[in-house]
């Protein structure tokens, strides 16, 4: 019997749950220390997104993936009115609690892929470090769904970009990453430049791509925070304690023997906006 577009778009989350749930949920371990330890995002950031989608308060915002509201409370603070599915239990009720002055949000726990919301009510459907944990079935359809006419869809990435200063700690810590496993199969053997880094895919069907902008930053971690700061990346978060605490002691080591206890760290955001078709 031929399925119908519902029940494809629910076999295709549960294929893509079966292979993406344990990392998906691995955040959730981190949620106490995921607000201190996590880059903040630049406020020029927040104001492009804003010139970008010409958003003025009370506009109507849904956030995928707050975490513990990083993204979220800038944009509360400027007066949109936001809705937030989160996801990790533990991570929602840290967001609620870090965010429980603002009666502009909302945070709804569960997966943005299950929850159900009045179709063509956003103007604005934004995503910090967390669209490519959704289903890659779902993520531009149902954002369309939802986004009302003319309505934005900004996707926000953190990247780990090149010091363009011959990388010195990732090249001695590569040895470490891959003795245990940490390695990004994906990622090239050196890290990108600032310069290279592209505006994300959209579906061009549904979407067309109105603005692109990346905003390098430099934040200089002692051992113990960069250890921490890896304390909430997925794969870190996968392993079992013995092997995060046996690899966090060898990076803490590290850095203290041969970077004099601290490193510089280059992170780049960025901002890609486009506009419902």
């Amino acid at each position: 019997m031929k399925q119908t577009g519902s029940q494809r778009r629910t076999t295709n989350f549960q294929k893509f749950m079966a292979d993406n749930s344990s990392l998906r949920y691995t955040f959730n371990e981190a949620a106490s220390i995921y607000n201190e330890a996590r880059p903040r995002y630049p406020d020029d950031l927040f104001s492009a997104l804003i010139d970008s989608t010409e958003i003025s308060a009370g506009a109507k915002l849904l956030e995928i993936g707050p975490g513990t509201g990083q993204a979220t409370k800038p944009l509360a603070e400027k007066g949109f009115d936001i809705t937030a599915i989160e996801l990790g239990e533990a991570l929602a009720e840290e967001a609620k609690q870090e965010l429980r002055d603002y009666k502009n949000i909302q945070i709804i726990k569960g997966a943005f892929e299950e929850i159900t919301l009045p179709a063509a009510s956003f103007d604005l459907v934004f995503a910090a470090t967390s669209f490519h944990w959704i289903d890659p079935s779902l993520k531009f359809t149902k954002t369309h769904e939802l986004l009302k006419k003319k309505g934005h869809l900004a996707i926000i990435h953190t990247h780990h970009i090149s010091d363009e200063r011959g990388d010195i700690f990732f090249n001695v810590s590569q040895s470490i990453f891959d003795r245990y496993d940490f390695t990004d199969k994906h990622r090239k053997p050196e890290l990108p430049k600032n310069k290279d880094l592209k505006a994300d895919d959209i579906d061009g069907r549904l979407f067309r791509l109105i603005h692109f902008k990346r905003f390098p930053i430099v934040i200089t971690y002692s051992a113990k925070s960069f250890v921490q700061l890896l304390g909430t990346f997925s794969n870190h978060l996968a392993a079992t304690k013995e092997v995060r605490h046996a690899f966090f002691k060898e990076i803490e080591n590290l850095i203290n023997d041969q970077f004099q206890g601290k490193i510089d760290k280059h992170f780049s955001m960025s901002l890609t906006v486009a506009e419902k078709l």
